[in-house]
């Protein structure tokens, strides 16, 4: 039996993001789950191959922007790790490493929110 690890609340979500690891390499991305401390993504073989080939930088930290209640979120991410779920579909959980206040304020939102409708 696995113990929950997490600090954070979560939320699910599908989420279109963009997931940067360097100046020339990004890919398009969906955020299944989101707090303040990371989130899980989604993604083809594509991510995964392009995550490999940044893999000499270990450990592996990208940028990912999403957009919330219409607004840019951007958060510098360490990954933790990684699932094949199929042969071209991977799962990267990451840890929030750092974000801009009005990110991080966004999420607490959009989480509190969340937490505020399940309860009803």
């Amino acid at each position: 039996m696995h113990s929950e690890l997490r600090m954070h609340p979560r939320m699910p979500t599908k989420l279109p993001a963009e997931m940067i690891l360097s100046e020339d390499v990004s890919v398009d991305v969906i955020i299944l789950n989101l707090s303040v401390g990371g989130m899980l993504v989604e993604g083809s073989d594509q991510m995964f191959h392009a995550v490999q080939a940044h893999k000499p930088a270990f450990p592996i930290e990208v940028d990912i922007y999403f957009g919330l209640q219409a607004l840019p979120v951007r958060s510098h991410c360490r990954l933790i790790h990684t699932v094949r779920k199929r042969q071209d579909l991977y799962q990267m959980g990451f840890k929030a490493l750092s974000m801009d206040e009005q990110s991080s304020n966004l999420i607490r939102q959009t989480l509190d929110d969340y937490t505020l409708t399940r309860v009803l």
